[in-house]
């Protein structure tokens, strides 16, 4: 799973060995929870989970409109030691008609290498200037 810059979207793209999609996120404010996602992550065996859905719709209004939505989890698995993981999950909806997608689960993930690539965005890319009263 990356995260990349497209143009004017921020987009997540999971991928497997068969094939990969890439679904925007609502914008920068939302990478940037992700990123503070991973610099929430505890240290320490606890429950945790971050979860975002996303979603794309290709052909709106026609008759193969088509919607691939995914959810994107963060957490620490309380069934096997609290270990990190990250999980993507979509479905493409096509008229009246559901099906899974992709599902790509890393486990263990290198925990220090996101909170520091998530430390460098949040330095890079801050957040808009808090509104004045």
């Amino acid at each position: 799973m990356t995260v990349r810059h497209n143009g004017a979207e921020w987009e997540l793209l999971a991928s497997a060995p068969s094939w990969s999609e890439s679904l925007p996120f609502a914008g920068p404010d939302e990478v940037r929870r992700l990123a503070q996602a991973f610099l929430d992550l505890p240290a320490e065996p606890e429950p945790y989970e971050f979860e975002w859905t996303l979603s794309r719709t290709e052909f709106a209004r026609t008759e193969k409109e088509r919607t691939l939505f995914a959810t994107l989890a963060v957490g620490l698995d309380p069934d096997d030691g609290h270990r990190p993981y990250l999980a993507y999950q979509s479905s493409h909806h096509l008229g009246g008609n559901a099906s899974l997608g992709l599902e790509v689960i890393c486990e263990d993930p290198p925990v220090d290498h996101l909170r520091a690539q998530a430390h460098a965005f949040l330095t890079n890319c801050p957040g808009p200037p808090p509104l004045r009263p």
